[in-house]
């Protein structure tokens, strides 16, 4: 019980308000997971998750979720990581983003290695997928496969941009 107020602690330390209120609620709920022995308190909390994370913010964070140390948000808005994923120590995540699996069921091995960065838009999604330490997501990424450690995915994106010519008339 000691290291889960030592992580919860730390990870309010390195949040902004908001995301410190989102973090704060999905720890407490993840103790409903580990015990029972503070039942009414804990039920409280993973009420609180579903309403107000969920609810209010649009932050799914399940609380059978295994999240290491230093779990930092920015800007809490419309993010979902599936309850199958294990993530490291050290994981940024920004708005808008989407951790999961295409199965439904619980042989789904999604593994996110320590130090791994998410931006904004970006998205993970796929069956026994494994993210590897100190990964950097870029912008409007997305994941389809495993991605070994100390690497950088950047999106591919080509905008294409039309000139027009003439004016048309009805």
């Amino acid at each position: 019980m000691r290291e889960f107020f030592s992580i919860l602690i730390y990870d309010l330390k390195i949040n902004t308000a908001k995301s410190k209120l989102i973090i704060l609620i999905f720890r407490m709920a993840t103790l409903h997971a580990r015990t029972k022995a503070l039942y009414p308190l804990t039920l409280l909390f993973v009420i609180l998750n579903r309403v107000v994370n969920e609810g209010l913010f649009g932050v799914e964070l399940s609380y059978h979720l295994k999240i290491g140390k230093g779990f930092k948000i920015w800007h809490g808005n419309s993010m979902i990581i599936n309850r199958s994923c294990v993530i490291g120590e050290g994981f940024t995540i920004r708005q808008f983003c989407t951790l999961g699996s295409n199965k439904n069921g619980v042989d789904i091995k999604f593994n996110v290695g320590n130090n791994v960065n998410m931006g904004a838009h970006s998205c993970i999604i796929g069956d026994d997928i494994e993210i590897g330490d100190n990964v950097t997501i870029g912008v409007g990424t997305l994941v389809l496969k495993s991605v070994p450690a100390n690497s950088t995915v950047i999106s591919s994106n080509k905008m294409v941009i039309l000139e027009k010519h003439e004016t048309l008339t009805i």
